[in-house]
């Protein structure tokens, strides 16, 4: 399970002006997702400087497959690692996530 305290870093509220500022601020700390089954269990702890990582890697193979700025892209998916690592990449990317 990741940690819920961010002890190196100081606390920061609203002051992003994007979500990819908001995990690049929350990646330079130790805290991150904790992803649940469906009988509660932990599943998969995903530290943000993990999700940033992947994040930046989808955005760029997004990039590679054509995609431009603005560009919608669906997710289908449900709230899983996987999901975060397509928002987010969308985010880092300037595509806009379409849940569908």
């Amino acid at each position: 399970m990741t940690p819920n305290k961010n002890h190196s870093l100081p606390q920061r509220l609203a002051d992003f002006k994007t979500l990819s500022e908001a995990l690049d601020y929350a990646a330079d700390g130790q805290t991150g997702i904790n992803f649940y089954d469906g009988r509660c269990r932990l599943s998969v702890a995903m530290p943000y400087v993990i999700l940033r990582r992947l994040a930046v890697a989808t955005a760029q193979r997004l990039r590679a497959l054509g995609l431009q700025r603005g560009d919608r892209v669906a997710l289908i998916a449900d709230t899983s690692p996987g999901f975060m690592e397509v928002f987010y990449g969308c985010q880092y990317g300037g595509f806009v996530p379409v849940p569908r």
